[in-house]
């Protein structure tokens, strides 16, 4: 083979490589980029780590976000929570927190800002369970965890089979977790995702949540209160139902946030 021509060849093939190499990577670079926060000041959920690791393995296959810090101690929460730093983030995901963060007067303060100017919450499972009695988070999330009973299987029905953190789930299907029951909280103030008929304890007819979203001035915010199990993190429907709710969280897909949303 002409020499010219096989060095040609090989430095087409080398460039070609480097950018199969290089493209996941610029992929997360040119995404959206997500604060994780997971410190706990109450009880701490061996589920953790299946969160992050799930949020990037969803992420990457997404090609449209990427876990870029993780602040799980009270030191790289406060650092992490600061009108600068939030400015360098699409999302804060709150993983399972519990109890007060460590929040410093002037980073609570930029963090709502952040969030009614367009930044984005998302919360999984005891993210209900955390900074109890402040009124503003509620205002934030919609609910305040109360109470849970016994580990169970429970009727799973959507409530929204139009919306990404739902589209693609069976209308109903059971689903075996620590099940979460709320106080302060209404339909006619969030929209509705996910949510049973029947009171997972006693099994009294009712309206019981699971998941939804609201707005919070030009933010986004979605919760889902599944995911103590480290095995939900598994299980194919979970993981389709928290991709599209981080992905309409994002403000990658759409998806009706009118709060009120009828009983299905």
């Amino acid at each position: 083979m002409n020499r010219r021509i096989f060095a040609l060849q090989l430095a087409g093939s080398m460039v070609a490589l480097a950018r199969c190499t290089s493209s996941p990577a610029g992929a997360a670079a040119q995404g959206k980029r997500l604060l994780v926060l997971s410190q706990t000041a109450g009880f701490r959920h061996d589920s953790i780590p299946r969160i992050v690791d799930t949020l990037r393995d969803l992420g990457a296959a997404a090609g449209e976000w990427a876990v870029v810090e993780q602040a799980d101690s009270t030191e790289q929460v406060a650092r992490a929570v600061t009108a600068a730093r939030l400015r360098e983030v699409d999302a804060v995901v709150f993983a399972s927190t519990t109890g007060n963060l460590a929040f410093t007067p002037e980073g609570r303060t930029a963090f709502y800002d952040w969030v009614r100017s367009g930044g984005s919450y998302i919360g999984v499972h005891s993210a209900t369970d955390t900074f109890h009695g402040d009124a503003q988070y509620l205002g934030l999330v919609g609910g305040e965890f109360a109470t849970h009973g016994p580990q169970k299987e429970v009727e799973v029905r959507v409530q929204d089979p139009q919306h990404p953190a739902t589209a693609g789930l069976p209308a109903s299907f059971p689903f075996f977790d620590e099940i979460y029951e709320f106080k302060n909280w209404s339909r006619g103030s969030v929209h509705v995702l996910l949510s049973m008929a029947r009171h997972p304890q006693s099994g009294a007819p009712g309206d019981f949540p699971l998941a939804w979203t609201r707005r919070y001035g030009a933010g986004r915010m979605f919760y889902t209160a599944l995911g103590h199990r480290s095995d939900a993190y598994a299980n194919p429907l979970f993981r389709k139902h928290l991709a599209g709710g981080v992905a309409w969280a994002l403000g990658l897909l759409p998806g009706d946030d009118a709060p009120g949303n009828p009983i299905r």
